[in-house]
């Protein structure tokens, strides 16, 4: 059977001992450290947003945990049992799991921490009230987390309800469990937790007390995957902002906890083979190019330029060339011997790198894609401030100075950016065709590069919002007698420039949707405005999120709206969702009953299961909202919306 040409990277960890990026020593002598440890011991496996932590689990896990391994392997995902929870869930889920977990067979170990649990719920849960400032919706909020975590609210029968379990007892309850089961022969028990890092900074940080205070436990293991940057946050209720003269206090609160960290050795990697591999699988080289040095020497320049050493951060590049590719595949390319050439494709894996990386200055290039005349005329355009200078004509990398220094990633890579423009000067300079100019080399490779740009390129907006509210009155509501007969009956708000929908519910009352388009330097932003507000039965008033949920209706009636609003958030570039900055997640959720339990269980809307909501589609002009895929997206909002509504007519 023919190999299948794979046309992307999956953004899996790794799986397996290949493309490992040069790591060998240092995954071996972990694994060697591991294996001669007295336990209890708990190891940090630091490192930024996709350095390869998980990656580097899977291999301790497969050298380690086996059958025929030494020790029994225990795997703790954080961030799952964070969904749809609040933080004090949260915290008693990954509890309860490591719990039953370690406890195997034991029944008594984990009825001691039911009842442990049962006891010491508001003094576990203080920590996250004090950096999250969780006010509960009704009675204790220990109360309605254990009940939801499942933690009985009767251990054994009446008289077990005046046991008191402490922390020694409940240590040794685990201790004997954990003996049981290395009876077997194995040496230790590992227990791998990853994605603290994904958790709100305070809750990331209760669990890391907790396995101090509980899981210092003889023969366990524990290795957490971290970021020490995103963690350190959740401190700041305790030590406030970190600065030079507190520093030590946080350091001093991890050296605590973890006894050996291990940094990822992101400096030693050594990508270029899986890169090449990479670019071969997906048809961007072929398997004799991987030998061409000239080829090498350029894409480990941009790769070192740009993306760096970043495992995901390489995969995102790489699929981003891949589908250009496939694109360019799919019509008519008139400048194709230009970008099947070895210097078109160079030019174009740099500019797709700036792109990736610094999409600040790609926009930079798609208005004036011939860097090396940039000047004080465009720095006007793009209100750039130049140093005040009489007489000097600014250079091109004067002009790039100036725009990379109001943005601190940017001026720390002002160099990195300077010489990836140049190495996209000598290539296309240095190339057989002279009959082109620079500047249409450089417009070919950003026009066909746009579409996977995550924003537009810069440049003037001009919109009739009338006519545009027109034609998606005209083509939405048409789409959607198309999509659903059953409605029998709809109406057009008013044309002001803003616009919408009335569609009327089967018994009584309407689903107002409105569209309001706004004009942005480098987009037109389409807000919808939804009528998602349900109002709580009185079986559901005083309930957490949570609690609603175990109604059957309602956890149907949020998950068929979520059926159609995740996948648009998840994977659909120009749809977006409300931020809340305070959630500290800097990106808005990804679906609607995400974000409805993080406002009920704020207390935003106690009389209520969910409230309205706003989304908005982004895109570069005004004609691209008549696209079919942007009208169907409207359609199906509109028609989930409805559909939400007429479920809540019968809770």
């Amino acid at each position: 059977m023919a190999t299948i040409q794979k046309s992307s990277l999956s953004d899996m960890p790794f799986s397996s001992e290949v493309n490992d990026f040069g790591t060998e020593r240092y995954v071996n002598g972990l694994i060697k450290f591991i294996e001669n440890s007295s336990a209890p011991i708990t190891i940090a496996l630091q490192g930024e947003w996709g350095s390869g932590k998980t990656s580097l689990m899977n291999r301790l896990e497969r050298a380690l945990c086996t059958e025929n391994g030494s020790f029994i392997g225990i795997e703790i995902n954080t961030w799952e049992y964070s969904m749809l929870s609040s933080p004090e869930v949260t915290v008693f889920r990954i509890m309860e799991r490591l719990i039953h977990s370690l406890a195997g067979n034991n029944e008594k170990a984990k009825k001691d921490w039911a009842l442990f649990a049962k006891k010491a719920g508001n003094t576990l849960f203080r920590g996250i009230r004090e950096g999250l400032k969780v006010v509960p919706v009704v009675g204790s909020a220990a109360a309605v987390a254990l009940e939801t975590a499942n933690v009985p609210t009767k251990i054994f029968n009446e008289e077990s309800e005046d046991v008191q379990i402490t922390l020694s007892d409940l240590k040794k309850s685990l201790e004997d469990s954990v003996a049981q089961s290395l009876a077997g022969g194995k040496r230790g028990v590992i227990v791998f937790v990853d994605d603290l890092d994904r958790l709100n900074p305070p809750v990331a940080v209760e669990i890391l007390e907790l396995l101090k205070n509980i899981f210092s436990i003889k023969d366990c293991i524990f290795v957490l995957a971290i970021d020490y940057e995103v963690v350190v946050k959740g401190l700041e209720p305790k030590f406030g902002k970190l600065t030079d003269k507190n520093e030590r206090e946080f350091r001093s609160f991890f050296d605590k906890i973890i006894q050996v960290p291990f940094s990822l050795p992101v400096s030693s990697y050594r990508p270029m083979n899986f890169v090449l591999d990479s670019l071969a699988n997906i048809g961007y080289i072929t398997g004799v190019e991987k030998g061409d040095s000239r080829l090498k020497t350029s894409f480990q320049e941009i790769v070192e330029y740009s993306v760096g050493k970043n495992p995901r951060s390489i995969k995102r590049l790489i699929n981003t060339l891949s589908l250009l590719s496939c694109i360019a595949q799919c019509g008519n390319d008139k400048d194709a011997a230009f970008t099947s050439s070895i210097e078109g494709r160079i030019a174009n894996f740099a500019i797709v790198a700036m792109q990736v990386c610094y999409p600040k200055i790609y926009r930079m290039l798609a208005t004036s894609p011939n860097f090396t005349e940039w000047d004080e005329n465009l720095a006007q355009r793009l209100n750039i401030q130049l140093p005040k200078e009489d007489d000097v004509k600014p250079s091109w990398e004067e002009i790039l100075e100036a725009a990379c220094s109001t943005d601190k990633y940017l001026e720390q890579h002002f160099n990195d950016i300077r010489s990836l423009l140049l190495l996209v000067q000598h290539t296309i300079e240095n190339g057989n065709n002279r009959d082109v100019s620079f500047e249409e080399r450089i417009r070919s490779i950003i026009d066909k590069s746009s579409v996977t740009g995550v924003s537009e390129p810069s440049h003037s907006v001009e919109v009739d919002q009338k006519r545009m509210i027109a034609k998606l009155h005209h083509a939405v509501f048409n789409r959607i007698k198309e999509k659903r007969k059953d409605i029998e009956r709809m109406q057009l708000k008013k044309n002001t420039g803003n616009g919408g929908f009335y569609v009327f519910l089967p018994k009584e009352g309407s689903v107002e949707v409105i569209l309001r388009p706004k004009v942005l330097p480098d987009k037109i932003s389409l807000e919808l405005v939804l009528s998602t507000q349900v109002r709580r039965p009185d079986t559901l008033i005083g309930k957490s999120f949570e609690e609603m949920l175990q109604n059957d209706k309602v956890a149907k009636m949020l998950t068929d709206f979520d059926n159609i609003i995740s996948p648009l958030l998840k994977d659909v570039y120009y749809f977006e969702g409300r931020t809340y900055p305070e959630t500290g997640m800097g990106t808005y959720f990804k679906s609607f009953s995400d974000e409805q339990a993080y406002r009920c269980n704020q207390g935003w809307h106690p009389e209520h299961i969910s409230q309205n909501v706003q989304y908005w589609i982004n895109l570069a002009n005004e004609s691209l909202f008549e696209d079919k895929a942007v009208i169907e997206t409207l359609a199906d909002v509109v028609i989930a919306n409805y559909d939400l509504r007429s479920t809540s007519l019968n809770l």
